[in-house]
């Protein structure tokens, strides 16, 4: 005896075939709930539910704003008609602080978080102030409807992620002529440190520190506090949850783990020091630390475990389907963006930005598969022509 009705779609909803639907009563209705999100004025199908979709992402609230600590429209940089920094923003470091103490992240506070404010979507990356009092600058790009919701909400931010290549990256490298038997010989060590992971310690131990992000914390720090696998059965029985995982992702996805890559959120030079063709990147090194950081052991050092990648690189955004979506760049070291830890950092100049050359994609939370392995950096070490991404008109409804 209950009426529902439909009330908004994400775009993850679309893919597997739900919806949010409310069964209304006197005091909530579909209406009301709409008018609360904010004002949608785009006349486009898609847009506008894509758009009311926003408000359903996943998020943990953080710090509610006052008005004047946010600046609505700082500059986008613009050239050849692209917009450089398209869907990125700047926080300063006091209130990226506070945001870190919020999701307890203060022993390593993240360099950039994906938000959600108001009706402003993308990234803010941390980067010193004006000195007026300004917390946090959001940029036109940034904008898609509007709201006067007041709390920054993070959707994820910047962490070890480790690098995995999948098959649309193999394809394109093969394609670029990284030689197949490159990724056999990955795939094999791969399955042999899986198939070894119960019986060698130092393997499960490598296993856990370089390829499963936090998922591993627990299982390396019993491993590194004496617990045998073949004996304890907790331990055994995680050790074998990942093995299984990894393994399922490599039948299906061809999800082959490469040491020498990450996963990267990617982040503009906001000071305009890279060139054209250039990147910088500083990576966290997986280590045990960071894990006896977290419990306030007495093993934790201050000294935090990153380093700044030298030379060529590969960057890659999924989904990628031509030759031109691998982008080869230098990567170079610039003191002056070191606060900025395993973020994919893009240059401001040159004739288009690299992230709409890979895929068409853009700064609001996208990320890069990029790896500095010398063998799979394609023998030309030049990038293809980028396709044209150029979006096609959209309809537009009268209504």
């Amino acid at each position: 005896g209950r009426k529902y009705s439909f009330l908004a779609i994400s775009s993850s909803q679309i893919r597997d075939k739900s919806a949010w639907i409310i069964a209304e009563d006197r005091k909530t209705t579909v209406e009301a709930i709409r008018k609360w999100m904010g004002r949608f004025t785009s006349k486009n199908v898609a847009k506008h539910a894509a758009r009311m979709g926003q408000c359903f992402s996943s998020t943990y609230a953080t710090v509610t704003m006052r008005p004047d600590e946010v600046d609505e429209s700082f500059d986008d940089v613009v050239h050849n008609e692209y917009i450089f920094s398209d869907g990125i923003g700047k926080i300063t470091p006091d209130l990226a602080l506070e945001v870190a103490e919020r999701l307890q992240l203060t022993d390593n506070p993240p360099s950039a978080y994906q938000i959600r404010f108001a009706g402003f979507k993308g990234v803010i990356a941390v980067w010193q102030g004006h000195g007026d009092g300004t917390r946090l600058f959001l940029r036109p790009s940034m904008r898609k409807f509007e709201s006067n919701h007041l709390v920054l909400e993070v959707v994820s931010w910047t962490k070890f992620q480790p690098g995995f290549l999948n098959r649309q990256i193999i394809i394109l490298l093969s394609s670029l002529n990284v030689p197949d038997s490159i990724f056999w010989q990955m795939q094999e060590t791969m399955l042999s440190n899986l198939n070894n992971i119960l019986s060698d310690r130092d393997v499960a131990f490598e296993v856990l520190t370089t390829s499963c992000a936090d998922d591993g914390n627990t299982a390396a720090l019993m491993l590194s506090a004496g617990f045998e696998p073949r004996t304890e059965p907790h331990l055994k029985a995680m050790l074998l949850a990942i093995r299984s995982a990894q393994l399922q992702d490599l039948l299906e996805k061809a999800r082959i783990f490469v040491p020498k890559g990450r996963w990267l959120m990617g982040c503009l030079d906001e000071l305009g020091v890279l060139e054209q063709g250039q990147c910088f990147i500083r990576a966290t090194v997986p280590s045990l630390n960071s894990y006896f950081v977290k419990h306030g052991s007495r093993f934790s050092s201050t000294d935090k475990n990153t380093e700044v990648i030298l030379g060529t690189v590969v960057i890659a955004k999924n989904p990628c389907l031509h030759p031109g979506d691998v982008r080869i760049l230098e990567a170079v070291d610039v003191p002056e963006l070191h606060h900025l830890v395993d973020c994919l950092v893009f240059p401001q100049k040159g004739e288009r930005p690299h992230a709409n050359e890979a895929s068409g994609s853009d700064l609001d939370g996208d990320l890069y598969f990029v790896t500095w392995d010398e063998n799979l950096i394609p023998p030309g070490k030049k990038s293809w022509n980028p396709m044209d991404y150029s979006p096609p008109e959209a309809k537009h409804l009268p209504r």
